[in-house]
């Protein structure tokens, strides 16, 4: 009888310690998880930031749409300056060019080559959130005035219901809003996460 109590109290303490283990360790998966997640979002934020800097230098203002932007990454080109010659110690750069000691030429390279260099990048799946199952990016782009000046701006988002829909109790342990990359009412191209 006496042993039969010590196997019986010995099985409650291991279950017990293996509740209390589980949950210490559910909020550790999920923020492995999360991090993981989020890394990949960053990551794709980061290549649309990229990708709309380079619009704004070809064509001084951004772009509010994910699918033109895919299409200006596959189909459009972007100029390189390079300067042929080395400029003396004794003139300025633009002297040197006048004179012809230096000459510039702009040569045109594809947009793919230079922006998401990465080897066999998915353009197409650009303005997908990762791991949301086919939802996209959230993408605007305007025109803000600060002082007399004109400023072009972008903003692409995602949202937690999006990426974490398919985890436990995301909404118990996860705190941020959204995972964003620019503003609309501020000239600034960082990412929220920065």
């Amino acid at each position: 009888m006496k042993t039969a109590i010590q196997i019986g109290l010995a099985l409650v303490i291991v279950v017990l310690v293996y509740f209390i283990y589980e949950s210490v360790m559910e909020p550790v998966r999920f923020n492995q998880e999360v991090a993981r997640r989020e890394a990949m979002i960053i990551q794709r934020l980061r290549d649309i930031r990229a990708v709309q800097v380079a619009h704004r230098a070809r064509y001084q203002k951004f772009n509010g749409d994910l699918d033109s932007l895919v299409n200006f990454v596959k189909n459009d080109s972007l100029p390189i300056i390079m300067a042929i010659g080395t400029v003396p110690d004794t003139l300025t750069e633009t002297e040197a060019v006048r004179l012809g000691v230096v000459r510039r030429d702009t040569m045109w390279i594809p947009a793919r080559d230079s922006l998401l260099a990465r080897a066999r990048y998915p353009v197409d799946s650009m303005p997908y959130v990762p791991k949301s199952g086919g939802k996209r990016f959230t993408m605007e782009s305007g025109i803000i005035e600060r002082g007399l000046v004109k400023l072009p701006v972008f903003e692409a988002f995602t949202i937690p219901e999006h990426y974490l829909a398919d985890l436990d109790r995301w909404r118990v342990y996860y705190t941020r809003e959204l995972l964003r990359v620019g503003s609309l009412v501020e000239a600034s191209i960082d990412g929220n996460w920065e």
